[in-house]
């Protein structure tokens, strides 16, 4: 487990559903997914994300899925990165995406 953090901190983190409407390969990449997805009345993000050893991107469109959308921008070499996708370590190494239902509307936040 890592550290433990204090409530304040614990309530900084904004992570909320979102859907997946674009996924592509950027020209040279060996490991990044770049994702535009919806979220809401909130707008839509480019997020990146490092899993395209065990993704295709065409099988993430339309997926709703978890995200940080509130870190601060990183810098990547095909752009910025506006969040992060949260997916569960396996025992295989395989990320497992966590896919929320349909019902659920994008932009809605976790507690």
């Amino acid at each position: 487990m890592k550290d433990t953090i204090n409530f304040e901190d614990y309530v900084k983190v904004d992570v909320r559903v979102g859907r997946i409407v674009a996924a592509e390969i950027p020209s040279g990449s060996e490991a990044l997914i770049k994702f535009t997805v919806d979220f809401g009345e909130e707008g839509e993000k480019t997020i990146f994300s490092g899993i395209k050893k065990w993704y295709a991107p065409k099988e993430l469109v339309g997926k709703q899925t978890v995200w940080v959308v509130n870190l601060a921008p990183k810098k990547t070499p095909f752009g910025d990165s506006e969040g992060m996708l949260f997916a569960v370590d396996q025992e295989d190494g395989k990320p497992l995406v966590v896919e929320i239902p349909e019902t659920v509307k994008p932009g809605s936040a976790f507690h």
